[in-house]
């Protein structure tokens, strides 16, 4: 189980009190209220977007990692994206600011933090992740790629942290 300190402008930390023993199943994405505040110069619909990609990327690399199904103990991933910053201007800030064009760049990314709760209520894990892009990616770049990236990398670097995935059992097979 890994545990590193959190660079300037990136990096992944965990902390565990104890094993996830069965499937991890995604509990709740919330927006911390300072990008709550933030949601009205980038656009309320964007975190929405937003908090549906982060669920899809870890549900999609919680199930190639064997730790997402249905379980009899399962244990919760509760996350909190606390920052984000566009690739490109949203078109929230393009209709806002006289200056903004989608073709301009920036250097985007993401910070989140996360809680793994077992099925007795109690945590299990604590994560703390944050990543961004150095120099803007390029012409191809997305409004947030960037985040996209940095949602992909926290998902994988949860799932290496957890260790090798117990085959969870299967409710149909409890029976």
């Amino acid at each position: 189980m890994a545990d590193t300190g959190l660079a300037e402008t990136g990096g992944f930390q965990s902390s565990y009190r104890s094993e996830a023993t069965g499937s991890i199943e995604i509990g709740r994405i919330d927006v911390a209220p300072a990008l709550r505040e933030k949601a009205e110069f980038l656009g309320e619909a964007e975190l929405g977007r937003l908090t549906g990609y982060l669920r899809e990327v870890l549900q999609n690399t919680l199930v190639a990692a064997d730790w997402h199904g249905v379980s009899a103990h399962e244990t919760v991933l509760n996350v909190t994206l606390v920052d984000v910053v566009p690739s490109r201007p949203t078109l929230s800030q393009i209709q806002d600011m006289d200056t903004a064009h989608y073709t301009s760049e920036a250097s985007g990314g993401a910070e989140l933090t996360a809680e793994l709760v077992g099925a007795d209520g109690r945590p299990i894990g604590q994560y703390a992740f944050r990543w961004y892009n150095t120099e803007p990616t390029g012409h191809d770049t997305g409004i947030w790629s960037d985040t996209r990236l940095a949602f992909s990398l926290f998902a994988r670097e949860l799932t290496d942290s957890l260790g090798e995935a117990p085959m969870p059992r299967r409710l149909s097979e409890s029976r």
